[in-house]
């Protein structure tokens, strides 16, 4: 589905795709950093910080078409703030990703899988509720799955959580795991705040 908006206006729609479309990819990657195969691993890694610095690029490329253009198609804060949290995704999860290979986590919980699928699930949704900027009246069922998806990453932290106290071998593999639970929570909380740049775009413009 393109991005319906006038001529002039058609870049903006343009560019934010190329970001959301760095998300769908980093999504995937991530779940590829997952596999106990280091050289894999290690690739992967490689692809996602890849992926991050064209996310980081096609982000400032929106940036640079906002401060030039005189007409945006809606209000330039929005775009701004859409723009920015898309980026802040893909960011999290190259940071997720960066945490796994320097901790040199082989073996990790069935509870790490399931955040990253909700991960894959949110670009996906993410990616498809672009092309509805131009149409603020169509965001409504991106943002509630964006935030439903949001309070079952939640549930699935928590009792990630619990299965890695309740079962780590010693307090150092502990704390590693913790913490790249937590850094995937943090992905999901990104998409979290794309979801709320999308309901504001929805009530402001609709």
């Amino acid at each position: 589905m393109g991005f319906l908006m006038r001529p002039r206006d058609a870049r903006f729609g343009e560019l934010l795709a190329v970001v959301a479309g760095r998300l769908v990819e980093g999504a995937q990657v991530l779940a590829e950093v997952l596999t106990d195969d280091v050289a894999v691993r290690d690739e992967a890694r490689a692809s996602l910080a890849d992926v991050d610095h064209q996310a980081e690029a096609a982000t400032l490329a929106v940036l640079s078409a906002l401060s030039a253009a005189f007409v945006t198609p809606i209000d330039r804060t929005e775009i701004y703030r859409v723009a920015w949290s898309l980026r802040v995704c893909v960011a999290r999860m190259d940071a997720a990703a960066d945490e796994i290979v320097l901790f040199d986590l082989r073996t990790l919980p069935n509870g790490v899988s399931d955040l990253v699928q909700l991960v894959i699930s949110a670009a996906d949704v993410t990616a498809e509720a672009v092309p509805a900027l131009a149409r603020p009246k169509y965001l409504s069922d991106p943002w509630l799955e964006l935030t439903r998806l949001g309070k079952q990453a939640g549930q699935t932290h928590r009792r990630l959580l619990a299965e890695i106290t309740s079962n780590a071998k010693d307090p150092a593999s502990m704390v590693r795991l913790t913490s790249v639970a937590q850094s995937l929570r943090r992905v999901i909380e990104a998409f979290e705040d794309v979801a709320h740049a999308l309901q504001t775009v929805a009530v402001k413009e609709a």
